[in-house]
């Protein structure tokens, strides 16, 4: 699929579906509890920019383009990619704008049983290989609470992520442009 092809696609068909490399990825329906977390944490998110800096931006479940060959799936042929992070902090861009991967300080998925493999391999590769400084992996168990969240730094390479911790109870760090993040589990799980 080209980035023409997607363009052309109904809304609720392309809400539905990520292109990687041109091949389509489908995803399925997110939890009431995944909506409710990625809720939660986008406030948190938006809570935690500084008044003074930079513009920063705070979007959920947003087609985020990617700028830089994949080369984790077919070499160096440029083929359209786009995935759609549960949420991206980013600094904030025109109004009309694509949100590009150049775009994202922070990436953040929720994986629940059915995505492991997709967040904690494919997407941690892909979005290394963009150069997002961050990555948050929201962890849940088998009843959709949140068990951890894996934070994931660039390496001196700049293209992998090395583990920088795991959080358990409370998600507190400082994300790039200083946003200083501090909230408990059971405030991002809460209705």
């Amino acid at each position: 699929m080209t980035e023409e092809d997607y363009e052309a696609l109904p809304e609720d068909v392309s809400k539905a579906i990520e292109v990687v490399d041109g091949s389509v990825v489908v995803g399925e329906s997110p939890s009431p509890e995944h909506q409710r977390i990625m809720m939660n944490l986008c406030h948190a998110l938006k809570a935690a920019r500084p008044t003074n800096g930079p513009c920063i931006d705070v979007l959920p479940d947003t087609d985020m383009h990617y700028v830089e060959p994949n080369t984790h799936t077919r070499g160096k042929t440029r083929w359209f990619t786009m995935r759609r992070p549960d949420i991206s902090v980013l600094h904030c861009i025109e109004r009309g704008s694509k949100l590009t991967s150049a775009d994202v300080l922070t990436a953040v998925e929720i994986a629940g049983s059915d995505g492991k493999q997709r967040d904690f391999q494919d997407k941690k590769a892909e979005y290394a290989g963009q150069r997002i400084p961050v990555y948050l992996i929201v962890v849940l168990d088998a009843n959709d609470t949140i068990h951890s969240v894996e934070e994931y730094r660039l390496d001196w390479s700049g293209l992998s992520y090395q583990l920088a911790t795991v959080h358990r109870d409370v998600l507190a760090t400082e994300l790039p442009e200083g946003m200083k993040v501090n909230v408990a589990f059971s405030e991002l799980e809460s209705v």
